[in-house]
């Protein structure tokens, strides 16, 4: 017999005489369970365990037998004095299957089970037998995932596969003594040093490096896959150097540039629009883009400077926007707003805001035509301008010139010729 405080844990046959006692008789189906009471193994069903009826009143009961879930409960109260209570468990057979859950990063790979039975992830597979089976997860352009796993009846087990990408490229870390230097990889920009540029076949590329004040740096790079390539050229300074460098980015990108003037390009999202031979002296910036504002500046450029303009354009809501559409006779006269160059006539600008506008147009031979013109929210207002001809006078004078000179010339020969 064995004591424990609390209760007396004996076989059916045992003569318990310590206190006031009672008992729980416990069965099972099938017999012949493994039985522990509060913890302690008590033997196979069936199982009679004496207890003391001033002891702990609340039991654990658990039964457990190979092939069989396991079975638990929890008894809160205790018999009597000469009391016997009756549990009695009835086992369920174990599941024989169980599932598992795969999920990788990214989704949407292909997942197999033992070789076979492909699947989208995420995915759960289900009644799978229990024990060990492979797993492997592919997906284009990353490393197969290969993996064990072990299933346990009735149980989901999770299966993470982290994808780890292809390497099928290299990259380029570019820098340079001085820092700054604007970088072109096969003739694209891809940014200012130091900067790594990533993504690039294996091979050979073409590097270029320039900036104001020094002379360029060309040269032919080897990148290997995997692998990134450094290089940090020192750039010479240019002796003298008479062009400045400017960089535009506009905020949207998208915007049309134009530069004294000249249509110069449109920007673009992720790298600016880089003029490198921007000649010395005071120019004309002015972008449009349609939705905003027209943002237009001037400023000097000094030669060997490097100038980088982040323009941040002004939204305007589109029923607030107006314009005006401009002809001339004879056409193709330059048009200025507010003395901002526009284009030729005929011309239409739509992206105006509400106000008053100047215009000029100038034509060579012509008078200047001058205007002032009201810009209405979502009315484009027409303006035809009738160029005057300089006066007669003005081209005679610089047309009979050729003439007086011819005469002269023919004067001087005819008194030549008498004198011979």
């Amino acid at each position: 017999m064995l004591c424990i405080p609390g209760y007396v844990i004996a076989d059916e046959n045992s003569h318990i005489s310590q206190g006031d006692q009672g008992y729980f008789s416990i069965h099972s189906i099938p017999a012949s369970a493994d039985v522990y009471f509060d913890g302690v193994f008590i033997g196979e069903t069936p199982a009679r365990v004496p207890v003391t009826t001033t002891g702990t009143q609340t039991h654990t009961i658990r039964i457990t037998m190979a092939g069989y879930d396991p079975w638990e409960t929890i008894y809160t109260e205790n018999p009597r004095a000469g009391q016997t209570i009756t549990l009695s468990a009835a086992l369920v057979p174990a599941s024989t299957s169980g599932g598992i859950l795969v999920t990788s990063s990214p989704s949407g790979a292909i997942s197999t089970l033992d070789g076979s039975a492909a699947q989208t992830t995420p995915f759960t597979y289900t009644n799978v037998p229990a024990g060990t089976h492979g797993i492997s997860v592919y997906l284009s352009g990353y490393q197969t995932y290969y993996g064990n796993v072990v299933v346990r009846g009735g149980e989901t087990t999770e299966v993470f596969a982290g994808l780890s990408p292809v390497i099928t490229s290299g990259a380029l870390a570019a820098g340079s003594d001085p820092a700054g230097a604007a970088v072109q990889v096969d003739g694209i920009y891809r940014g200012v040093t130091p900067t790594t540029v990533g993504n690039l076949a294996p091979g050979q590329h073409s590097v270029t490096l320039f900036k104001s004040g020094f002379q360029e740096w060309k040269g032919d790079v080897q990148v290997d896959k995997g692998v990134v390539t450094t290089i940090s050229p020192t750039l010479v300074k240019d002796p003298q150097p008479v062009c400045g460098t400017v960089s535009i980015t506009s905020i949207p990108a998208g915007a049309d540039v134009y530069a004294d003037g000249l249509y110069m390009g449109e920007t673009r999202a992720g790298s600016p629009l880089v003029f490198r031979e921007v000649k010395a002296g005071t120019h004309s910036l002015l972008l449009t883009r349609v939705g905003y504002q027209d943002y237009s500046t001037s400023g000097v450029i000094r030669a060997g400077e490097n100038y980088d303009l982040v323009i941040t354009l002004v939204a305007v809501p589109h029923q607030e926007l107006g314009g005006v559409a401009i002809e001339s006779s004879p056409s193709g006269a330059e048009v200025f707003l507010d003395n901002a160059y526009r284009g030729l006539a005929p011309l239409s600008v739509d992206t105006l805001p509400p106000g008053s506008y100047h215009v000029l147009l100038r034509l060579s031979g012509y008078e200047d035509w001058q205007s002032v013109v009201n810009v209405t929210p979502g009315q484009q207002v027409p303006l035809n301008a009738i160029l005057t001809s300089l006066p007669l006078q003005e081209h005679r004078q610089a047309g009979i010139l050729p003439y007086v000179i011819i005469g002269s010339l023919a004067v001087a020969l005819a008194l030549n010729l008498r004198k011979r």
